[in-house]
């Protein structure tokens, strides 16, 4: 997720056909906070799973916004942006529900303390 969110803070000049400041600034603003929550989690031991729930909205936005900037009619732009925000909603979600296996316990550690 980190390198779509890169992806999306570079397509605000790559992909901005119409020269829209308001999807340069949203490209940038959401594609960094994707690409920030997805190194913080990377660098934090512990799992919090709400910070996937906003990336996936922050996807979906980002999904949806070639139709609220009216650069739709730009295939090529709508088809990437479309793709990598569903990417985004797709991995926040899964990564939202489906928890990493703890890895902090031994295999062969007792389960129980023996009675004195």
């Amino acid at each position: 997720m980190a390198v779509v969110g890169a992806w999306f803070v570079v397509s605000a000049w790559v992909l901005n056909p119409m020269h829209s400041s308001t999807y340069l600034w949203t490209a940038i603003i959401l594609g960094g906070l994707v690409l920030i929550g997805s190194l913080w989690e990377l660098s934090d031991k512990a799992y919090r799973r709400w910070v996937y729930y906003p990336q996936a909205l922050f996807g979906l936005y980002l999904g949806l916004s070639p139709f609220f900037y009216t650069f739709s009619r730009f295939a090529w732009a709508t088809a990437v942006t479309v793709v990598l925000g569903a990417v985004i909603l797709a991995l926040g979600l899964w990564q939202a529900i489906v928890r990493p296996s703890d890895t902090s316990t031994k295999p062969d550690a007792p389960h129980h303390r023996a009675a004195s």
